[in-house]
């Protein structure tokens, strides 16, 4: 099963036909070519940023003493974007008033869609108002990070 991001343009309402469905997975297109994978989802500025990091892996790659740290930043580049590009565009799409409307898991991408656009309004808040909250929000002592982890309450 995979993750899939529902997000909506600003001022639309759930359920809305221009939403877009973002898979939340690690790319194999994004780990080979990052750079040009990023230009793709019009993310020019991770791709400029990416294409910089790459040129600075290649200069250290050449040197005789550093060479295999030149590959490790080359490979981190690859693995940060095939993890993470989906992140990305999710951000980028935030920063534009887009919101998150719904998370689904899914088979597919034709499945998720099904998921998303067949669920009733009513349903999905009844669902949505059914659910319990975690101890910590119903305690009234408030609770330190816990493993040096930041807290939902406290901000980043």
């Amino acid at each position: 099963m995979a993750t899939f991001l529902v997000l909506i343009p600003p001022g639309a309402t759930s359920g809305d036909e221009n939403a877009r469905i973002v898979r939340d997975r690690f790319s194999w297109v994004a780990f080979v070519l990052p750079v040009i994978w990023l230009l793709w989802h019009r993310a020019w500025l991770a791709a400029a940023l990416a294409f910089a990091v790459q040129a600075l892996g290649a200069a250290i790659a050449d040197h005789p003493v550093f060479g295999l740290a030149g590959l490790g930043i080359c490979l981190a580049t690859h693995l940060l974007v095939a993890l993470e590009g989906p992140s990305m565009l999710v951000a980028g799409l935030e920063r534009r008033g887009w919101a998150v409307d719904a998370v689904i898991s899914a088979d597919d991408r034709a499945t998720a869609e099904e998921i998303y656009y067949t669920e009733t309004p009513a349903a999905a808040a009844e669902t949505r108002d059914s659910v319990s909250l975690p101890a910590a929000e119903t305690s009234a002592r408030r609770h330190a990070p816990m493993l040096g982890l930041v807290g939902f309450k406290e901000g980043r």
